[in-house]
């Protein structure tokens, strides 16, 4: 079942967001599945428009407001009660004037990757999200089944479009299933790459992300986030890129 919005500049820097496709989601053990319908979502609003209805009528007299329509829930709402692996940030691109080079990389997306599993934590994300130690962690115990959870085989993300609903790409989706497995989990979000935009003297961090069904190996969303720009790298523009990832799952 398809369903999906586009979310236009929920972020100052103007991200970009690909509609969603979620197939059936599960819940609890995930022995039973419950399907996201159009009629279910009208029974909620039907209900909303049920308890305006009872409020008391304003005062003739007194000049309304307009209301504002409510903003749209985070695209990546439905999947804050699955099983869900958070794997490490991949990839970067960075040229000779970026603050991160690859004499840095190793350290700089390890704090990224803890960045990132704390602001989804202090949501309320519950203990069936798993992040890049928790991978990191599974990874080290079955060396016979699970390869480097750093280089998971992304590359082609970066030269080739792909759409909602496709195929991930082989290598990825062969090292990913044992992870899949292992994890207890069907569904993974996974940082693809990190790159910087100059804007002037200031840059802007960027991180694309996709979310993938790991049983089917198919691409579930796709989008990116960005820090606003800033003059230097910080602790504080780590967490702000890994609270723009926190946003896409729940609201702040």
């Amino acid at each position: 079942m398809r369903f999906g919005y586009i979310v236009s500049q929920p972020y100052r820097w103007g991200v970009t967001i690909f509609p969603v496709s979620l197939p059936s989601l599960t819940t609890g053990s995930m022995k039973r599945t419950r399907s996201l319908t159009i009629a279910g979502m009208l029974a909620i609003a039907a209900c909303a428009g049920g308890l305006q209805a009872q409020q008391a009528k304003p005062d003739a007299g007194i000049k309304q407001q307009p209301q504002q329509p409510p903003p749209p829930p985070p695209p990546l709402s439905p999947m804050a009660s699955q099983h869900v692996m958070v794997l490490p940030v991949q990839l970067l691109h960075a040229d000779s004037g970026a603050w991160v080079d690859q004499t840095k990389w190793e350290k700089f997306r390890r704090e990224l990757d803890d960045s990132i599993a704390s602001a989804i934590a202090n949501r309320g994300i519950g203990k069936t999200w798993k992040y890049a130690a928790d991978i990191a962690r599974i990874a080290k115990r079955n060396p016979e089944y699970v390869g480097d959870p750093y280089s998971m085989g992304v590359q082609a993300m970066r030269a080739v479009k792909f759409r909602i609903g496709e195929p991930i790409p082989d290598l990825f989706n062969n090292n990913l299933r044992p992870l899949i497995a292992l994890g207890d989990a069907r569904y993974a979000l996974l940082p693809v790459e990190l790159w910087f935009v100059r804007k002037g003297a200031l840059q802007i961090a960027v991180l694309k992300l996709a979310l993938v069904d790991g049983r089917g190996g198919t691409f579930v969303w796709m989008g990116e986030v960005g820090t606003d720009p800033a003059a230097a790298m910080s602790p504080a523009l780590i967490n702000s890129l890994a609270a723009r990832v926190a946003d896409l799952v729940v609201a702040p």
